[in-house]
């Protein structure tokens, strides 16, 4: 489990426990799935911040739906919320909302990205 300091205390960021349990605990197999999920974060948030820059609502859309099922599996509960709200504002054009979703969907990638890097040495 990877945690984070908040001001509430300590909470979850991410929860790799059901990952390992859907691949039967194989530690190689975890591995590749973390180090896949490292790449493709990053290139992600690219395409939504690409299409932000580009007011294309439809990347916008795509990216943040592709984005829950990955974030799902690497059980990062606090992101399927913002990327729900990010892609119903890109269904409504709603570019001040997404502009505020993006700098929180960014500020938590980034901490996850950080923290899955650290916990990563439990599945070698």
């Amino acid at each position: 489990m990877i945690k984070i300091d908040t001001e509430k205390g300590i909470e979850n960021l991410c929860n790799l426990s059901s990952l390992s349990k859907m691949m039967g605990g194989k530690k190689a197999l975890i591995k590749d799935i973390i180090d896949v999920f490292l790449k493709q974060l990053p290139e992600e948030l690219q395409f939504i911040n690409d299409g932000i820059t580009k007011t294309d609502y439809t990347t916008i859309k795509n990216y943040a739906h592709t984005m829950r099922s990955s974030v799902s599996i690497m059980g990062i509960s606090v992101l399927a919320p913002v990327l729900q709200e990010m892609e119903n504002a890109a269904k409504e054009d709603d570019m001040g909302k997404i502009k505020e979703l993006d700098t929180k969907l960014n500020l938590i990638c980034r901490q996850v990205i950080d923290e899955i890097e650290r916990e990563k040495h439990n599945y070698i």
